[in-house]
C-alpha cells in the first residue's frame, strides 16, 4: 500500500433495499482504490440472533459483532494478504467486505474466525471485481454525505477542545478554480451572502491555480455548518471549482 496511506474509518446511515442501514468504511482508500494487486472482493454475512425491530443490534449482539469482526480481519489479513474495507448493518444482518488477490482457502480462513462463535449463522462468497464497484458504488457515500462527514470530522474536533457551538465565531472556507473567470463568476454570488475576502491566492497547481479564502460570522452547530458548507460546495460545482473545506477557531 503507498506510503501516504491512513486508514480513516467512519461511519454513516443510508437505506439499503429499503431498510435503514449503517455503513462503515475506510475513506482513504479512496485515493488509492481500485488496488490492482487485489480483484477479488470476499464478502461475509453475519446473520443477528436478536436484532431491535429496526434490524440493527441490540448493545451485546453489538459487542459479539466486533469479535467477529476481530477475528474475521485477523483470519484473513493473515492468511490471504486481504485488506477490509467496509462493513454495513441491515436488515438483521452485518455483512464484512474485503479485498484480496488470491482467494486459495477463503472458506477455511473464515469458518477458523467463525468456529469461535458457534450460536451465529453465516454465509460468504467471492466475486471478481477489478474496479473495486463494490467499493465506490456500494459502500462509499454520496458526495453529500461524504461532505457530511467530513464536516463532522472537524465539528468532533472542535467538541474534544471545549467548543461552545452555539456561539458565534468567523468561519473560513477555501475554494479552487480553474479559471480567474470562474473564480470571479463565484465570488459576484458568493458576496450577497455576507462572505467576506480573506485571501485570493494564484497557486503552482496547473489544475485549479486560483484559490480563494472566503469567510463569515456563523455558529458551528451541525445543521448550521452542513447547510452552509453544501451551498458553498454546490456552487463550486456550477462553476467546476473545488470547495476544499473549512475551519474556525473554538469558542469556550
Amino acid at each position: 500500500m503507498h506510503k501516504d496511506y491512513r486508514p480513516d474509518w467512519d461511519i454513516y446511515t443510508c437505506h439499503i433495499e429499503e431498510s435503514p442501514a449503517v455503513i462503515g468504511l475506510d475513506l482513504d482508500l479512496r485515493r488509492f482504490a481500485p488496488l490492482k494487486e487485489k480483484p477479488n472482493a470476499i464478502y461475509i454475512t453475519v446473520y443477528l440472533n436478536h436484532p431491535r425491530e429496526d434490524g440493527f443490534p441490540q448493545n451485546d449482539e453489538f459487542a459479539i459483532m466486533g469479535e467477529i469482526e476481530d477475528r474475521l480481519v485477523e483470519q484473513l489479513q493473515t492468511k490471504l494478504d486481504a485488506h477490509f474495507v467496509g462493513r454495513t448493518f441491515s436488515n438483521g444482518v452485518r455483512d464484512f467486505y474485503f479485498y484480496a488477490g488470491t482467494t486459495l482457502l477463503h472458506d477455511k480462513f473464515i469458518a477458523d474466525a467463525m468456529v469461535n462463535f458457534p450460536d451465529y449463522r453465516y454465509d460468504y462468497g467471492v466475486k471478481e471485481d477489478n474496479n473495486w464497484e463494490l467499493y465506490f458504488d456500494f459502500l462509499f457515500p454520496d458526495v453529500y454525505e461524504f461532505q457530511r462527514i467530513q464536516n463532522r470530522k472537524v465539528l468532533r474536533m472542535l467538541r474534544q477542545h471545549g467548543d461552545a457551538s452555539e456561539k458565534e465565531r468567523t468561519i473560513e472556507h477555501w475554494i479552487h478554480f480553474r479559471t480567474e473567470e470562474d473564480k470571479n463568476v463565484y465570488w459576484e454570488h458568493i458576496k450577497e451572502n455576507g462572505f467576506s475576502l480573506v485571501r485570493d491566492e494564484k497557486l503552482d497547481n496547473p489544475e485549479f491555480p486560483f484559490k480563494l479564502c472566503i469567510a463569515r460570522t456563523d455558529n458551528t452547530i451541525e445543521t448550521t455548518i452542513d447547510s452552509v458548507v453544501m451551498s458553498l460546495w454546490e456552487l463550486a460545482q456550477q462553476v467546476n471549482a473545488e470547495y476544499d473545506g473549512w475551519e474556525t477557531s473554538i469558542m469556550k
